[in-house]
């Protein structure tokens, strides 16, 4: 996905069998996505200051005021519009148009069907598989973007993350928990980015 332009980052957690799952665990897997994010802002930040030119850069730092977050459980024709890839719309929980069509766009070698391929691979490792009783919650629903108006903004709902900074200029943001029962899954998926 990197190689390609992608602009999501993920984990998959696998829960164990006595696991009850309710908003909390949710909440645990953004830990770990948070985490995983952080270690890898942490390792560019590595490589950037072995050049003499950025040696004096600061530490990144995302914060994450994961208490700010709401969690809204996406409807049946929510999760339905994640998995499409043909026919897609552009818009809120259109993941393919986003997965495929970011600011700066993306550059599959095998054109249209290498991309609908390697979102199929993506969404089956994130456990977003149909008739599977899979349930997601959207975490930044109605959080507006600073340059667009959204019809969707909820008035007094406000970014939990600087991560998604770049994304409310304009392009948008995604942060997801989904779960997949059947399997004893849960991911984390995120996505801020801009021109």
């Amino acid at each position: 996905m990197d190689d390609a332009g992608c602009v999501f980052n993920f984990i998959v957690f696998e829960l164990e069998s006595e696991v009850i799952v309710d908003e909390s665990v949710h909440r645990r897997a953004l830990v770990g996505l948070h985490e995983q994010l952080m270690r890898e802002a942490l390792c560019q930040h590595a490589q950037l200051i072995k050049n003499p030119d950025y040696a004096g850069n600061s530490v990144p730092e995302i914060s994450w005021e994961l208490e700010k977050a709401v969690a809204t459980p996406l409807s049946d024709g929510e999760l339905k519009n994640l998995m499409l890839t043909e026919d897609y719309v552009r818009g809120p929980l259109a993941l393919y148009g986003s997965f495929r069509e970011p600011p700066y766009g993306t550059k599959f070698k095998g054109g249209e069907r290498e991309a609908q391929e390697l979102f199929h691979e993506w969404k089956i490792a994130i456990g977003l598989v149909e008739n599977c009783g899979v349930t997601a919650i959207n975490w930044v629903k109605g959080i507006n973007t600073t340059w667009v108006d959204r019809e969707d903004a909820i008035p007094g709902r406000e970014s939990w993350s600087n991560y998604f900074d770049s994304g409310l200029e304009w392009w948008g943001i995604w942060c997801m928990t989904i779960l997949n029962p059947e399997r004893r899954t849960i991911s984390a998926l995120i996505a801020s980015t801009t021109d």
